[in-house]
């Protein structure tokens, strides 16, 4: 995909812009800030177990190179040449086609390992039951590094989402997953409203959808 550059905030320096493979390695550093203190991710990766931090490492590593390899939209807010925001747009069908690559999954088994792998593959599944199941979109990664937080950085970022999705005229809406409820306020100004919500060992992450405005 073409890095292009398709939009400007009110400050000069902040731009929203597709990201090819090229950003990588700032995108998983950033997802890796983004992903380190998710309570979710706490949970599926076993903080409590001594090797966390290489574990959270290497999964947004291998999940930013899976969807970097299927040309998904990839859509960053940089603060000058800085990454400080990034959003990976799916649709949620693909859940399933992620859940049958062999290879993506050895890949994680010989990063996180056997139980963490299986523990994420069994999240994937139960949000795939949540979901809609056809034409709508899917944000299963999206992160404004905590540096830049409580700036408007994320309302940026989430404008540039649905500029995208809301131009697909079969598209039913977005979805994203909140592992941090004091935030469903801050999204439901935006539209979104809760459909379910997926839990692992106790720990609960809702998710929300926005349907398509036209």
């Amino acid at each position: 995909m073409t890095t292009a550059t398709f939009g400007e905030s009110i400050d000069m320096r902040i731009t929203t812009r597709y990201l090819d493979s090229s950003w990588t390695r700032e995108v998983r550093s950033l997802l890796y800030h983004t992903y380190r203190d998710d309570s979710v991710f706490q949970s599926l990766l076993e903080a409590d177990r001594a090797g966390y931090d290489q574990r959270i490492r290497a999964c947004t590593r291998e999940l930013a190179a899976y969807y970097f390899s299927e040309n998904m939209p990839v859509i960053g807010v940089l603060e000058g040449d800085r990454l400080i925001g990034v959003a990976f747009v799916s649709r949620s069908e693909d859940i399933s086609t992620i859940v049958g690559r062999l290879l993506w999954k050895w890949k994680m088994v010989l990063t996180i390992g056997y139980k963490c792998t299986v523990n994420y593959l069994e999240y994937l599944r139960k949000l795939q039951e949540v979901l809609p199941e056809e034409h709508a979109y899917l944000l299963p990664l999206i992160g404004v590094h905590p540096r830049f937080r409580r700036s408007g950085h994320c309302r940026t970022l989430l404008k540039a989402v649905h500029d995208l999705s809301d131009l697909d005229q079969n598209g039913k809406g977005t979805s994203l997953c909140l592992s941090n409820e004091a935030l469903q306020a801050f999204f439901g100004g935006f539209g979104y409203q809760q459909i379910g919500q997926v839990d692992h060992n106790g720990v609960k992450q809702l998710v929300l959808f926005r349907a398509r405005t036209s």
